[in-house]
This record gives structure tokens, sequence and C-alpha cells, in this order.
């Protein structure tokens, strides 16, 4: 079979990585060709043009025409700076091959509506800055949904498979939306033979001496783009109330809108929390690592911390890869993380209530006595070969 897959392609971005996984699981049986989405051809914030952009998007879709299935993956943000631009643009590209399926790493109205009411503007534009932040947001989240919605409805009409990661975002487009071609699997990363690759004693090793560290130490292993729903900040305070042979190691670098806006405040915020608590000395900043090593850092540290905040998201791709790699697993009790772990594909974690740094800090220094199976000792799961099976039974399948 020949599948193509649209997608954002080489560069630091959960969507690229997960594409790359896609694409190399596919190619073990099927062509499989990548149409990437280069920002400078799509956005005008990176100076793409709208006539060149266009004929981006008509050359692609002519050239999708020869394929037998065709998978999108879908972020608003990937096809231009606005989300009805986006949505012309996607269902385009989805009219090009009668054998399409999306996939949505982001669905604005499960946490949205597009039917919200909001008191008359004159009533917000006299209150607070905050509250009339607070409105013009919601009324432009409202306005997205709506276009999204336009979306669904092309889905539903050309009969669309659709693939999301949960089933509560299966749930609510089957029920809620009236849409019909709609699966589920989670986002997955690596192979068994990675697994192996991927020894714990080994990439530990590394990163005690390539910092110094005692044997005795405990590493703690925080992952990801700085940003503030993270929970870095809940990491930081718990360290603080561990013992001294607990360190702290922060991989995670700027994302790129925050280097386009040279805007180092959240790394500044989190410095300034660690000399307040006085673990600077215990919190290293990693920096940002590529895949193998990140991969390797999850898998090297005693402790993979989640600490995330809520935020809507659909899935994270990091909570899977530590599901799949790490020896210890404690993430926050936050949506996704909620969903993800109802596919059972890992056993051994423990869930975390958002913030509370003290429920945090008992189950790291409890965890083996809570835990019967010793950690690394779960049965093998072959996960990228699951995710490429599941992805070509949906391209193989009929719309109904």
């Amino acid at each position: 079979m020949k599948i193509a897959i649209v997608t954002t392609h080489k560069i630091e971005c959960g969507i690229a990585r997960f594409s790359e996984i896609l694409y190399k699981g596919l190619s073990m049986e099927d062509e499989v060709t990548i149409f990437e989405l280069p920002p400078h051809e799509l956005k005008k914030s990176f100076g793409a043009t709208k006539d060149g952009a266009d004929r981006f998007i008509s050359d692609v879709c002519e050239k999708l025409k020869h394929f037998d299935a065709v998978s999108i993956q879908c972020e608003y943000s990937l096809f231009a700076d606005s989300v009805p631009i986006s949505v012309a643009r996607i269902k385009k590209i989805l009219a090009s091959n009668p054998n399409s399926t999306i996939t949505f790493h982001t669905i604005i109205n499960r946490g949205s509506s597009a039917d919200a009411e909001f008191p008359p503007i004159w009533r917000w534009l006299l209150s607070p800055k905050s509250t009339a932040r607070h409105f013009f947001h919601g009324l432009r989240t409202t306005m997205m949904a709506k276009e999204e919605l336009k979306l669904f409805d092309f889905i539903r009409n050309s009969k669309i498979k659709i693939i999301v990661h949960t089933e509560t975002t299966k749930s609510i487009l089957k029920h809620r939306f009236r849409l019909v071609n709609v699966d589920c699997h989670p986002l997955c990363y690596t192979s068994e033979a990675e697994k192996t690759e991927f020894d714990h004693t080994e990439c530990r090793q590394e990163l005690v001496d390539r910092l110094q560290f005692q044997p005795t130490d405990r590493l703690v292993g925080v992952f990801g783009f700085f940003g503030g729903y993270k929970g870095f900040d809940y990491a930081i305070k718990c360290i603080a109330r561990l013992p001294q042979e607990y360190k702290l190691l922060v991989f995670s670098g700027l994302h790129p809108n925050l280097i386009k806006h040279s805007d180092t405040s959240q790394i500044d915020q989190l410095i300034e929390l660690a000399k307040k608590n006085k673990v600077l000395n215990r919190v290293f900043f990693m920096g940002s690592v590529d895949d193998l090593s990140m991969y390797r850092a999850v898998a090297g540290v005693d402790f993979s911390w989640l600490p995330y905040r809520e935020v809507g998201q659909e899935a994270s791709a990091i909570c899977s890869e530590v599901a799949e790699l790490s020896q210890r697993m404690l993430v926050s009790r936050n949506f996704a993380f909620v969903d993800y772990m109802k596919f059972k594909l890992r056993k051994e974690f423990e869930f975390v209530e958002i913030g509370n740094i003290e429920e945090l800090r008992l189950k790291t220094v409890n965890y083996d006595r809570f835990h019967s199976v010793v950690p690394g000792s779960e049965p093998v799961k072959n996960h990228a070969e699951l995710q490429s099976d599941f992805y070509r039974g949906v391209l193989n399948a009929r719309a109904i």
C-alpha cells in the first residue's frame, strides 16, 4: 500500500517525533511518503504569503491523489496562524483523496463550547483588565470552536475516518458531535528492541559519570519544553523536602516560540525558586536534548516525575515515553494522564494530585514499598508495533 503522511517534520515538536515513529513503523510493510508542513510556506508569522501558501497546498493535494491512503496529523497551528484558514486548508487536503484519515492531536470542542454565551461586550470593557482579558480569550476560543464544528460537519458528510488518543475523546466525538468513523489509540514511541537498548543501569551510569554523582544518589527527572503547565515549580519545591541524596534533573529547553521572542522568563523564575528553596545545588538544568538522549535520560533516572497542571491536552508524548521506558513513574492526576493510563500499557505507576508536593514526596520515598513488582521487570511491550498495526488497519478500513 502507498501511504502518505501529511505532518510537521524534522523540527522540535511532539507531533514531528510521533510522525517519525509512525513513518518508521508503517514503512516496515508499506511504501510511505511524508508530506512536510513547513511553517515558512504556510504561516505569515514565519514569512509565508497567502498566494504562496495556497500554491503549496494545491501542489500537495495534487500529489496526494496518487496514494492508496492519506494520514493527516492535525494540529491547527501547523497549517496556518489562524484556525479558520487552517480548517479551510485541512478540508482541501482531506478532499484530495477518497481514503483519507485525520488524527486530531487537539480537539478545541473537548474543553470549550461553540455555544458559549457572553454578556454584552460593553459590560466587559468597563470591567477590570484581567476580567476583560478573560472575556476576549473566551470569545476567541468560542470562535475557534465554531470553526472546528465546520470541519466536523465536512468530515461527517464526507465519511472521513478519525483517530484520537483517548476513549473519552472518541466518546465525545461520536455522541456529542455525531461523528461516525472514530477510532482511538494512545501515542506510542518505542519498540521491543529499543527497550532492550535503553538499559536502566547503563543509562543511569552515564548520568552519574557525567554529573559526578555518588552511587547512592537518587536521580529524579522532569522533561519537556519549559512551560508553566509542566509543574517544574512543584518539582523544585518537592525536591527541597526530600533528603540530600535526591537530585532533580531538568531535561528541558525553550519552546521555539519563546526562542523567537528571546523570552527566558520561565528559566529565570525556576532558578530563583531553586535559590529561594536552597536547592540550586541539587537542581541540574540539562538543556534541550535530542530524541535518543531523551530516551536514555528517561530510562536512566530513578524516578520520572510529570507534575503537570491541567491544560486540556488531548495526549502527552512524554507521558507515553515515560510509561514505556522509566523505572518509576509518578504523574499528576490530570485528564490526559488519567486517560492514557486507562489503556493499561503500564502496570506500575503512581498518581499524584496536581500541586500536592507532600503527596509527591511521600510516594517518591515509598515507591518501592507501594509496589510488589520490581521496577523494570514488567513484560516488554512492542508499543511502536502496536501503533503501526493499528494505523495500518484504520487506513485499510472502509469508512461507513
